[in-house]
């Protein structure tokens, strides 16, 4: 066979390895037909760095939270910059749920759930910077919960459906008692 044909293949091959066409095994066994055995070991140092990627970035997501309460409450920066920080973490939570769409892995739900609680964080920040009002931050959690349940129906996450439903239940169940609390005195 000619270099340009075997080129060829080899494409063939690893596109089918990468879009899970085949198993790796089978792959990996006509990569090493095709390229005398040394095609193997090429494509696993790629998924090596592809792992270690992968590890730095759910790192990463993993972190987001803790270092959006961080940037919030512990820090004296202006709002603005607080704000745009907890923009920028929520544009990354929301990046990384795209690139991991594709895959329905445990890395997507971690960067769905992420990106939902910051965007909460991020919502309740704002609306406190704005008002005091408590009815107002009150509205802006149950909008928050109540658009969470229509996400896990449009995506069919049952999980996000059941913690949707219960951060309802709460969120009244908050208004009720602070209800009772201001009539009592």
């Amino acid at each position: 066979m000619s270099d340009r044909r075997i080129a060829t293949v080899v494409e063939e091959i690893h596109y089918w390895k990468e879009h899970n066409l085949l198993p790796d095994v089978y792959c990996d066994f006509l990569l090493a037909i095709y390229t005398n055995g040394e095609g193997v070991g090429e494509e696993n140092t790629g998924k090596n760095r592809i792992n270690i990627l992968t590890a730095i970035q759910l790192t990463l997501l993993s972190l987001l939270l803790p270092f959006a309460f961080l940037v919030i409450y512990f820090t004296e920066f202006p709002a603005s910059l607080q704000v745009s920080t907890l923009f920028l973490f929520v544009t990354y939570s929301y990046w990384m749920s795209r690139v991991y769409s594709q895959k329905l892995t445990i890395y997507y739900h971690l960067s769905i759930v992420t990106f939902l609680l910051l965007l909460l964080l991020m919502s309740i920040y704002i609306s406190t910077l704005f008002t005091a009002n408590q009815w107002f931050l009150q509205f802006v959690m149950i909008i928050n919960v109540i658009s969470w349940y229509f996400f896990s129906r449009r995506i069919d996450i049952k999980y996000l459906k059941i913690v949707s439903i219960f951060g309802i239940a709460f969120v009244i169940l908050y208004i009720v008692l602070q209800k009772i609390h201001i009539l009592s005195l």
